[in-house]
């Protein structure tokens, strides 16, 4: 007789889970585009095929098989698939932990102090790498535990710890420096606070007030770490996200209003006729022309 009872993974509420799980495997089709949500940090490996990333202030980006990329959260990226590609994103959806005995603060300082001159990223908005036969391995382990359907939550969230772990034991510090540089700073914590968080609030003293600061402490350090005021930095951030999403998605109005922290939909437009001169639906119809 044959044992009917499931595999005691398959009740697990890990895999029972409906939430966006840690990794995710996406098959392009050629020619097919999308947008990639940077709610989170992410890294992509391209497994096979070749894709172009777009982003709304930089050069399109093309990376093919072989390479993987970081993308910090708060950015605005969309893809056009130039072949069919496989394409695995991670979700990094906790603080990044390269070992216990390196931080990401330890990083910065130590390849900061020792570089002659100031690192210029050839691309503002991701950071790339040719994957090792190591990193290749795990990430192919990955994508064939998903097709025989493995979902785990748990086991997924562990898979992207072992990434950041065989990134740091497998790669100099000088290149992971350069693959993380867009999120590094001498405060990673704060810093990370501040991207994930930054939209539900449309002044500093209201950011402030939810990671716990005075204004004045909360000034001192943000300009510290990110060498702009914060009204500034959350002025120019807002405008980036506000143009790239009525111009480059299908969102209702509405819906990017509340997602960038406007009160509401007037607000919002006053917005976009501040800072571009331009309704929202202008802004739109121009993109269709």
């Amino acid at each position: 007789m044959k044992n009917a009872r499931k595999p005691a993974h398959k009740l697990c509420d890990n895999c029972r889970k409906t939430a966006k799980a840690a990794v995710e495997v996406v098959k392009m089709v050629k020619g097919k585009a999308g947008i990639i949500d940077l709610t989170y940090h992410k890294v992509i490996f391209i497994l096979e095929g070749s894709v172009e990333l777009l982003f709304k202030d930089e050069p399109d980006y093309q990376t093919e098989k072989g390479k993987m990329l970081f993308l910090p959260a708060g950015s605005q990226c969309s893809y056009y698939a130039l072949e069919d590609s496989t394409v695995v994103f991670f979700r990094i959806q906790a603080p990044i932990t390269l070992c216990r005995d390196l931080s990401l603060e330890d990083l910065y300082a130590k390849v900061k102090k020792k570089r002659k001159k100031a690192y210029n990223p050839e691309h503002n908005n991701l950071g790339e790498l040719d994957m090792n036969p190591q990193i290749r391995q795990l990430v192919d382990n990955i994508n064939q535990a998903i097709e025989h359907g493995l979902t785990c939550h748990y086991w997924l969230e562990i898979k992207v710890q072992e990434f950041f772990l065989l990134l740091k034991i497998s790669y100099t510090r000088e290149k992971i420096y350069e693959f993380l540089y867009l999120i590094l700073s001498s405060d990673i914590t704060f810093s990370e606070q501040i991207r994930l968080h930054w939209k539900k609030f449309q002044t500093a003293a209201e950011l402030a007030a939810f990671l716990n600061l005075t204004t004045k402490k909360f000034t001192m350090q943000f300009t510290a770490v990110f060498g702009l005021t914060p009204y500034q930095w959350m002025l120019q951030e807002r405008a980036r996200s506000v143009l790239f999403e009525v111009k480059s998605t299908g969102k209702l109005f509405k819906e990017i209003a509340v997602e960038n922290g406007f009160s509401s939909e007037s607000s919002f437009t006053r917005f976009c006729r501040k800072e571009f001169n331009k309704t929202p639906t202008q802004i739109r119809l121009e993109r269709l022309k």
